[in-house]
C-alpha cells in the first residue's frame, strides 16, 4: 500500500516503528475506554471525546506500526484516513462512525457545543471498543490483547 500522496503534502512522515510506543499507546487508548466508561454516568460530552480519543491513541499506534506518524497538519483527518486506507473496505462503517465522531469531537472543543445523548456517549464507547479491537487483530500477536 503505498502512502506517496501522504508524504508529499506533509501529512504524515516515514518513522522506524518503536514497538514500546505502539504498545504505550493501545494501553492507553484501553485506559481511556475505562474512563470514557466511568464519566458516561458523569458527563456523556466528555465521555464521548474521551472514547474518540482513544480511537485517535489506537489510530496513532496503528500508523506507528505501519512505519508513519501524522504531522502537525490535519492530525486527526490523516489518522482516520490513514486506519480506512490501511484496514480496508471490512471495516468502513466503523471509520465512517470514527469520522463522524473527529467532527462531533471538534463541535465540542471548538465551539462549546455540549449537546451529547446518553446514547451517542454509549455508541462511542462501543465503537472505539471496537476500532481497538479491530487495530489489535491486525496487528496480530505481536501486542498483548489485554484491557480489552
Amino acid at each position: 500500500m503505498s502512502y506517496e500522496r501522504w508524504l508529499k503534502d506533509h501529512l504524515i512522515k516515514s518513522v522506524v516503528p518503536d514497538r514500546d510506543q505502539i504498545t504505550k499507546q493501545l494501553n492507553r487508548a484501553s485506559k481511556d475506554l475505562r474512563t470514557a466508561e466511568v464519566l458516561s454516568s458523569i458527563d456523556r460530552t466528555w465521555s464521548f471525546t474521551i472514547a474518540y480519543h482513544a480511537m485517535i491513541r489506537a489510530g496513532r499506534a496503528f500508523m506507528y506500526s505501519r512505519g508513519y506518524l501524522p504531522t502537525t497538519l490535519n492530525t486527526h483527518k490523516t489518522i482516520v484516513e490513514f486506519t480506512r486506507e490501511a484496514l480496508g473496505t471490512q471495516y468502513g462503517d466503523l471509520i465512517l462512525r470514527f469520522d463522524r465522531m473527529r467532527r462531533k469531537r471538534h463541535d465540542f472543543i471548538y465551539d462549546s457545543k455540549n449537546h451529547t445523548t446518553e446514547r451517542e456517549a454509549l455508541t462511542a464507547i462501543r465503537t472505539a471498543q471496537d476500532l481497538i479491537r479491530g487495530i489489535r487483530e491486525c496487528l496480530g500477536d505481536e501486542y498483548p490483547k489485554k484491557l480489552i
